[in-house]
């Protein structure tokens, strides 16, 4: 976990900097929620399922190649026990990256739908 008194303080401000430079100059991307120890794209308000993967595969590949990351996919309930589709990579600083969706939104996804089965 990110300490924000540790040495490498000014390492997670240049990733955060990094991080929303990127969102604000490249389509497609959403500005992301950011706090002490992750950045999040959210795509979960995205209504329907084939906008939505597209988006999430177009985010993971921008955001893999522009900051070297290496994402892994990850599913986590939500307050009210909905399954969320998560891919994560981290920071130098140790900032993790998320890029969120609706995991019904992903089911055409090979990991996913054979998580669910």
């Amino acid at each position: 976990m990110h300490d924000p008194t540790a040495p490498e303080h000014t390492g997670y401000w240049r990733d955060i900097r990094l991080i929303w430079d990127l969102a604000e100059h490249t389509p497609g991307l959403p500005v992301p929620s950011t706090c002490a120890t992750r950045a999040v794209f959210d795509y979960r308000a995205v209504t329907h399922a084939r906008d939505a993967a597209e988006s999430v595969a177009t985010a993971e590949t921008i955001l893999s190649y522009a900051l070297h990351l290496t994402f892994v996919r990850r599913e986590a309930l939500a307050g009210d026990d909905t399954l969320r589709y998560i891919l994560e990579a981290f920071m130098p600083s140790g900032l993790a990256v998320d890029i969120v969706a609706k995991a019904e939104h992903m089911a055409d996804v090979p990991q996913l739908a054979s998580v669910a089965a």
